[in-house]
């Protein structure tokens, strides 16, 4: 209460309140090298104190009033009187609060430094992306040509074009020709050689069997290194009953890691030659800058819950690629996309669960969570989708 009465007064005052303490058993984790040297020594002197105030106290307690004859120690012979215990255990104690007194400016500034650190890495940020109408020959030549030019750039000496696989406002998941034949075309178009040709058989995803790698086909030969062989697919989602606006993805992936490495998103529809009404806008509020702690704590790759929203997903895996440095698992769209399986969990750490929740008229929202193995869910914020009426020209 009153922490809450302070922080009132300095709102009242025109002042900031001050970030909430870190435990000191975390404050270290927000220091630099020379702060952590000077936090080690100081904590050191402050414990020391702490001991031997503590030990006069009890000298005090142990040894004062009726029982100080009986209970005070003798020296050669010669017992202390009552006062002389008293004053030892006094200056104990004095000695100990010069200690704690001697440490504490260091301590507080410390902790005061940590806090502030820790509240600039868990503030509120926000990933969005604003996606202007686009007709469907404006939407897929342009992200072909993004992620044919990342594919030459990275390395790869191969392209499998899998398919694509659509999603209608009727639930019902297909696997449109059309969307592939519309890729492949526009990537001939970009004078390619990557781009290799449908396998007699088709694809399948083949989990992979140690030593060897999963590989897209069994007449196929798995890649022996990253960067060698990519995986193309796209997906669409539709945002209306009737299928007239929707999301279309276009993948890459490394086909020796499973891995994702590049995502395009596009508003348009299907087929469309002029582009549909509005502007979608995506938006995730990370309550926490969970997504940048993931990242930088260590190398992450994360799959989807089997209760996590399609449109969640796909919304979540091209914000994970395009906008942090978490990877995501591609084995199990490829399995989705080409058939085959079961796709492996490998080196997967965790999972994103998105959950829709009510949201006011022409927005889709989700609550998204995040899995680790073995663990308790990580509530990060709320994933949301809008479609809006166009900007007015200025």
């Amino acid at each position: 209460m009153n922490a809450f009465l302070a922080s009132l007064m300095l709102i009242a005052a025109g002042e900031v309140a001050p970030p909430p303490p870190v435990p000191d058993a975390e404050v270290v984790r927000y220091l630099k090298p020379n702060e952590l040297v000077e936090w080690n020594s100081s904590m050191r002197i402050n414990v020391a104190g702490e001991n031997r105030a503590k030990v006069g106290q009890s000298i005090l307690k142990t040894s004062g009033g009726a029982a100080a004859a009986v209970s005070t120690p003798k020296f050669g012979g010669l017992s202390e009187t009552p006062e002389q215990v008293k004053a030892r255990a006094q200056k104990m104690i004095d000695e100990g609060n010069a200690q704690i007194q001697q440490a504490l400016p260091s301590l507080t500034r410390l902790r005061a430094a940590a806090a502030l650190r820790a509240a600039e890495k868990t503030k509120p940020i926000n990933f969005s992306v604003e996606l202007a109408p686009l007709a469907w020959s404006g939407a897929v030549t342009p992200a072909v040509g993004r992620l044919q030019k990342q594919a030459r750039d990275t390395g790869f000496t191969k392209v499998h074009l899998l398919g694509a696989i659509s999603l209608l406002g009727d639930g019902k998941l297909s696997h449109p020709p059309e969307i592939t034949a519309a890729i492949r075309n526009a990537w001939s178009k970009g004078d390619d050689g990557l781009l290799a040709p449908t396998p007699a058989d088709g694809y399948a995803y083949v989990p992979a069997a140690a030593p060897a790698v999963a590989t897209l086909g069994k007449g196929l030969k798995p890649p022996t290194a990253p960067k060698q062989v990519a995986i193309l697919w796209a997906e669409y989602y539709a945002l209306s009953a009737d299928g007239n606006r929707g999301l279309f993805f276009l993948r890459l992936a490394d086909a020796f890691t499973m891995r994702l490495v590049g995502s395009e998103v596009a508003y348009t529809e299907v087929g469309a030659l002029t582009a549909p009404a509005g502007v979608c806008e995506v938006s995730l509020r990370d309550d926490r800058s969970f997504l940048p702690r993931l990242a930088e704590s260590g190398e992450w790759v994360l799959g989807f819950d089997r209760a996590s929203h399609p449109v969640g997903s796909a919304l979540l895996a091209h914000l994970s690629v395009t906008q942090t440095k978490l990877g995501v698992a591609a084995a199990p769209y490829v399995v989705i996309v080409a058939g085959g399986g079961p796709a492996g969990t490998e080196g997967v750490r965790a999972k994103w669960r998105a959950v829709a929740v009510t949201a006011p008229a022409g927005v889709t929202a989700f609550q998204v969570t995040s899995i680790p193995n073995g663990a308790e869910g990580v509530e990060v914020g709320q994933l949301t989708l809008k479609v809006g009426a166009p900007a007015a020209a200025k």
